[in-house]
């Protein structure tokens, strides 16, 4: 069986092509795995910090007072 350059890098290109594809359904599959992880852990803080939230600790710096017009 002979084997020209032509058939040798239409072979090539095929196959990159197809890695690509799958490189990218990987990709987008480990992205979504992902920020599924990062929504639950989020949400997770977010019901932590509702129930240690007061209001004396909203203000790092500063201290809160009301402006009386």
């Amino acid at each position: 069986m002979q084997l020209n350059f032509l058939t040798i890098m239409a072979y090539l290109i095929v196959v990159i092509t197809v890695m690509t594809m799958v490189f990218g359904i990987l990709a987008y599959f480990i992205y979504k795995v992902r920020e599924a992880r990062r929504q639950k852990q989020q949400n997770l803080t977010n019901e932590y910090e509702k129930k240690e939230f007061d209001t004396k600790d909203r203000y790092l710096f500063f201290e809160f007072r009301e402006i009386i017009v």
